[in-house]
């Protein structure tokens, strides 16, 4: 759901006029998975305590860690 409402909040799908419910079918359609309620988990996400980002900050280490693997 972080990546999905980054998506969203970016306004680089559909220049900025897709619906996140329309966001979220799509993936679900692309990952065959189920996402319920997305405005009650991005309550849960911005309730967190310290990085309420946290799926995207380690998706960015994990990126740059292959990049830096990569240079040697």
């Amino acid at each position: 759901m972080e990546l999905i409402y980054a998506l969203f909040a970016s306004g680089y799908l559909n220049h900025g006029t897709t619906d996140i419910i329309i966001i979220c079918k799509a993936f679900e359609d692309i990952f065959n998975i189920k996402l319920d309620n997305p405005y009650k988990t991005y309550s849960n996400i911005k309730a967190r305590k310290g990085d309420r980002a946290k799926f995207l900050i380690l998706l960015i280490m994990l990126l740059e860690a292959k990049m830096n693997k990569d240079d040697d």
